[in-house]
């Protein structure tokens, strides 16, 4: 897919750039510094009780007109041990609906990356876990994501963007309903190339020049919203009459030692 078609599809978090610009025009220098120009190293975040001073929720934009909901960070809540991204009819913006939205404050380079969560089964929702950095960090635009569709949480879907140039998503057959519990979806990124896993086994591959594929530190974007429309990706959503959630009960990032020669 090229990459005009992937911004018209609206996939990649690249399109939440005016959002997040704004963000960092509305805030002094110094804040700007201190939470999004740092490199953070190795985590491990269990149980819900993720660390305050290395995420933050995001509240008040949305990414994109693919998209029918505005980040709110009364979307992004504890419950039960876990972390829930919800999707909800509190009205937070211009939208209909709110939805969630947990990033790092830090950027994140090369390594080994790893989400334990359950998808919503629903037409017309995504769950998603993107690493990026773009424009609105003075960056070239990078991304690795991958994403469960509610239409059918028994595909996982996976692209990538290197320097602004979108390449294909691929679907890969889960075998299990990711809706029905708690799997573990990661991607290892190294200079010349990314392995997708799930539940620790590859799933696909890429390889290639260090300039050929993503390569910027980004943040580790964790999402759950509702789109906007009637699309073959994801169908029409329909507020059932109740919040659904996401859950996420871990995330772990495990540094490349190629991170620390550069």
């Amino acid at each position: 897919m090229r990459s005009d078609a992937l911004k018209r599809r609206g996939w990649t978090t690249g399109l939440a750039g005016a959002g997040l610009a704004a963000l960092l025009a509305s805030s002094a220098p110094a804040l700007a510094e201190s939470l999004f120009s740092h490199i953070g190293g190795s985590f491990n975040e269990t149980s819900g009780a993720f660390e305050a001073s290395r995420w933050q929720r995001s509240d008040g934009w949305k990414a994109g007109g693919h998209m029918n909901c505005t980040w709110s960070r009364a979307n992004v809540s504890a419950e039960k041990g876990h972390l829930a991204l919800s999707v909800s009819d509190r009205i937070a913006g211009s939208d209909r609906y709110s939805c969630g939205e947990y990033s790092t404050h830090r950027f994140y380079g090369y390594g080994t990356y790893t989400v334990s969560l359950k998808a919503v089964k629903a037409d017309g929702v995504m769950t998603s876990v993107s690493h990026y950095t773009g424009p609105p960090f003075g960056d070239p635009w990078d991304e690795i994501t991958m994403g469960i569709a509610g239409k059918d949480t028994t595909k996982l879907e996976i692209s990538y963007v290197a320097n602004g140039t979108g390449h294909r998503d691929i679907v890969v057959d889960l075998g299990f309903d990711a809706a029905k519990g708690f799997h573990s979806y990661g991607f290892d990124w190294k200079p010349d190339g990314i392995v997708w896993t799930v539940d620790g086994k590859p799933v696909h591959r890429v390889s290639g020049k260090p300039e050929d594929l993503p390569r910027m530190p980004g943040r580790l974007m964790l999402r759950f919203w509702s789109a906007s429309g009637d699309t073959e990706w994801l169908r029409r959503f329909t507020y059932p009459g109740h919040p659904l959630a996401a859950e996420v009960a871990s995330v772990t990032y495990r540094e490349d030692p190629a991170n620390l020669s550069n």
